[in-house]
């Protein structure tokens, strides 16, 4: 709506208007429209009866003077008369008086009076015509209504027009206290458009809240804006509460810890809010500030550019007010460079009444931080997270939905393995039947480790730690899961497998099922390896790819989160490809886009994805392949495998192997077939039919192909020496 026609202003010419109208009808009856008519009869009445009584002056006269009713009447007119009334006789002794048809006349004009005249008596007898003059206006003496007819004469009553006026203008008024309800500053737009109530200031709920249920109108205006009652009383409690409970109930909207801060130099209350693990975005915790309401915007930000919070997030928990604006403190905060968060009057009337708490704070946060701050990605370590796990039902479904059983779980470093086993963890959690434990591995010594993570004796023995689980949960069954296993698993093939033994036998006593996961040594030994006792321990899954659904809803998924978005679903396609559908990759190249948004901008855009693809982030993810075994001559031959592939496009073990002999490199066939299959279960190769290629296209870019011509020759050279 433009300027010129807004609701301030067509509110005050509605006003206006009545006012005049309301005014007029009192003071100036004859220019208001509705009474106009009535005032102009009013003022002409007497000149009117004046004019008819003259004419039955001179009828009486002439009977008097005849005996008889003159045939010809207008012989008989009155001199000098204005001519407001024009006159006919329908019998002898009648006459009819009808009032000119003038707009001066107002009421009067086009009305008719009927005179007649009793002969013997001379006495003069009016009744009112047809149209009849309104019967404020007729004289005492003239009846108001046909006395042949079957209704009655109406009895006038000579307060009849105020009365009237009464009503008119308690309609008027009733009609302005009803649209003043409907356009009411706090009320108006609670009514137009219920979902503004969550973002009303605290200063005004109140006011609301008694001006809703004086209309009557609370619970219904609720319901429309999908407000609880319990939430809307929760607000009004939190508007009358002090710093210590408002922390408190911000915290439980989020499902968040709060506890009290110290030894923090600001002036007011400063918690400490600690975030459940499934916040779906990285912030384990932040600080929520709420400032003493006297201290001005300009001091409380003066305050604030000299506060080092490190790597907390500052949430500014302000009073606000319209005669109290914060434009020095929104300014500041809008400044993407601090960790600095303001949540206004607004935002924390819309945290308290939202049905959705979490996805206020995520609007705010990122609103106010770069998105890196708070990025849903997890690029390091296995995924935590629910929300940012996404893909490997297929996984899952073995795993779970059998009996529990041993799995092998292997593949190449940051693919997914100790996601899944996160995975697996966290749906085996509240199962009825099974108690799932999950360790991760820094060395070759598993029973330590475990005694470690269960308050045990070091020295506790492997069996041991399994009777002491027993024995909290002796009706569940024990899953173990053991990640990044392949030091343990390369230390027992120097051992000839001695403490493999005691994995098998507790898995055959039915005392505990396993699933390991690791790499090239937990291969070897659970698949190369026919002496080892992980032969035929459990079935081996194999990590690889993400599926190509999986990925491109973990590439847009958490960026909906943040309000992001790619600017065209193409890109998302494009990444998912680039990757090679490997999950870490995605995630990378995904926070690497948003390292790349500028301020302000909320869509991925190709120039954006091409910085990422390019980034130093993404060479460092896609290197550490040279150096896949502990054998430096099986890494020799990985490395001529993958330069190969990267001069040619593809390999496979004849080309390879004729590559050797060229250089007088023989007997190296069944070396070449185990260094093949190690890259492919590392995800650096991917076989298709009797050819190797990239599993990552974005693999192929790192080589220059000068470059891998010198390093190819390099690596033959030193494998013939050797």
């Amino acid at each position: 709506m433009s300027p010129v026609l807004s609701w301030p202003v067509l509110r005050g010419l509605v006003l206006a208007v009545l006012t005049w109208l309301v005014v007029s009808a009192v003071l100036l009856p004859q220019y208001n429209p509705f009474t106009r008519k009535s005032a102009l009869g009013a003022a002409q009445a007497g000149a009117v009866w004046a004019e008819i009584a003259q004419w039955r002056l001179a009828l009486s006269e002439a009977v008097a003077q005849e005996d008889e009713w003159p045939a010809d009447l207008q012989a008989l007119a009155p001199p000098h008369l204005p001519g407001l009334v024009q006159v006919s006789s329908p019998a002898p002794y009648q006459l009819g008086m009808r009032v000119a048809d003038r707009p001066e006349l107002g009421a009067l004009a086009g009305t008719q009076v009927l005179l007649r005249m009793d002969a013997p008596s001379r006495h003069w007898s009016c009744r009112a015509g047809q149209p009849a003059p309104p019967p404020r206006l007729l004289p005492l003496n003239c009846e108001r209504a046909d006395s042949s007819g079957s209704a009655p004469a109406e009895e006038y009553d000579p307060f009849g027009w105020l009365r009237t006026l009464m009503l008119v203008c308690a309609g008027v008024f009733l009609a302005a206290g009803a649209l003043w309800l409907l356009r009411h500053p706090l009320i108006g737009p609670a009514q137009l458009r219920p979902a503004r109530l969550r973002r009303t200031p605290l200063e005004r709920l109140a006011p609301l809240d008694r001006l809703l249920r004086w209309t009557g109108r609370l619970r219904a205006t609720l319901v429309a804006a999908a407000i609880s009652p319990r939430d809307w009383q929760r607000a009004l409690r939190y508007t009358q509460a002090n710093p210590t409970a408002r922390a408190q109930a911000l915290a439980e909207r989020v499902a968040a810890r709060c506890q009290a801060a110290q030894d923090w130099p600001l002036p007011g209350h400063v918690f400490v809010w600690t975030f459940a693990p499934d916040m779906p975005v990285a912030l384990d915790r932040c600080v929520a500030y709420f400032p003493p309401p006297e201290l001005s915007a300009s001091s409380l930000v003066q305050r604030l550019r000299t506060l080092t919070t490190g790597a907390d997030v500052l949430l500014v928990c302000a009073p606000h007010s319209d005669e109290t604006p914060l434009h020095a403190l929104a300014g500041y905060t809008a400044d993407r460079a601090n960790l600095h968060v303001l949540l206004d009057s607004p935002s924390q009337t819309e945290w308290l009444l939202a049905p959705d708490a979490q996805a206020v704070l995520l609007r705010v946060l990122t609103e106010q931080l770069r998105v890196t701050r708070i990025s849903p990605y997890q690029t390091r370590g296995g995924v935590t997270r629910e929300d940012a796990f996404f893909g490997r039902e297929r996984l899952l479904a073995r795993i779970l939905g059998r009996e529990p059983a041993n799995y092998l779980v292997v593949g190449g470093r940051q693919l997914g393995k100790s996601s899944l086993l996160k995975a697996v963890q966290r749906r085996l959690r509240d199962h009825p039947q099974i108690v799932c434990h999950y360790v991760s591995l820094r060395d070759h010594r598993l029973a330590p480790r475990l005694a470690a993570q269960f308050a045990l004796d070091v020295h506790t023995p492997l069996d041991g730690v399994i009777a002491h689980l027993q024995a909290q949960d002796p009706r569940k069954r024990i899953y173990l899961l053991v990640d990044e296993a392949d030091q343990f698993f390369r230390d027992q093939s120097r051992s000839h497998y001695a403490g493999l033994a005691a994995l098998r036998a507790l898995s055959d006593e039915g005392r505990c099922c396993f699933i390991l996961a690791g790499f090239w040594d937990l291969y070897e030994a659970a698949v190369l390896d026919y002496q080892s006792p992980l032969r035929n321990f459990g079935e081996v899954l194999a990590i690889g790819a993400l599926e190509h659904d999986a990925c491109l809803r973990l590439a847009t998924e958490p960026l909906q989160r943040l309000r992001l978005a790619f600017a065209h679903p193409g890109l998302a396609e494009r990444l998912a490809q680039a990757s090679g559908q490997r999950a870490n990759l995605v995630s990378i190249l995904c926070q690497e886009c948003l390292e790349a948004l500028q301020g302000g901008e909320r869509a991925i855009e190709l120039r954006h994805l091409n910085q990422a693809l390019a980034s130093q982030a993404v060479q460092d993810t896609l290197a550490g392949w040279s150096r896949l075994s502990s054998d430096p001559t099986a890494c020799r031959l990985d490395r001529i495998a993958v330069y190969h592939t990267a001069r040619h496009g593809c390999t496979g073990l004849a080309p390879l192997n004729a590559l050797l002999e060229a250089h007088g490199i023989a007997g190296q066939a069944r070396a070449l077939q185990t260094s093949l299959a190690r890259l492919q279960l590392a995800y650096v190769l991917r076989r298709q039919e009797a050819e190797y290629r990239f599993a990552v296209p974005l693999l192929q870019q790192q080589f220059e192909p000068s470059e891998v011509e010198v390093l190819l020759a390099q690596e033959l050279q030193a494998l013939a020496r050797g």
